[in-house]
């Protein structure tokens, strides 16, 4: 005989599963379970990846959308010649979503005295498995870069800061006007 045992000899519970009627089936219906809950799991977190990129989008979109308006208007000041605008902003947007309030009182009495408790409970109300946005708070402003061909005169860069501080109400510290070519 040889020294070599056979793949079973050396598991002896395979041996043992060997003997099993319809193992074959039970482990090809186990291996059918794991590969649906690896698929639908994948799917779970492409959908949650989508939605954060899509927030992303959304806020570089109201950025670019600020500069392109203050673009237009700025470039309309007497003397501003071509201008270009950057905006930065502090954080993301937050949403502010709907909730459903939930009162519950709890009693008890004992010999000589009782005690109530009251429990509020807040819950979030979910339309197509995602919750319900009542308002979105678009993001602070944290700078704002202005480049301006006749940003070389004090008085073009003064109207200039005035617009900006006016459209947007931000601080004169966050709000740079350079001269462009």
């Amino acid at each position: 005989m040889s020294d070599k045992k056979s793949f079973f000899e050396k598991f002896p519970f395979l041996e043992k599963l060997k003997k099993i009627k319809g193992i074959e089936y039970i482990i090809v219906g186990v291996i059918c379970v794991l590969v649906f809950v690896i698929y639908f799991s994948a799917i779970a977190n492409d959908k949650n990846s989508n939605k954060q990129s899509d927030n992303n989008s959304n806020i570089s979109l109201y950025a670019q959308e600020l500069e392109n308006k203050l673009s237009k208007v700025l470039s309309q000041v007497y003397g501003a010649g071509e201008v270009n605008v950057m905006v930065t902003l502090e954080s993301s947007s937050e949403l502010i979503i709907a909730t459903s309030t939930e009162e519950r009182v709890n009693t008890s009495s004992g010999s000589s005295n009782s005690t109530q408790s009251t429990t509020k409970v807040e819950k979030p109300i979910i339309i197509n498995d995602s919750p319900l946005v009542v308002m979105e708070i678009l993001p602070k402003i944290k700078g704002i870069i202005v480049v301006a061909q006749g940003a070389n005169n004090v008085k073009v860069r003064l109207e200039l800061l005035k617009a900006v501080q006016t459209l947007i109400d931000v601080d004169a510290n966050n709000i740079e006007i350079l001269v462009g070519q």
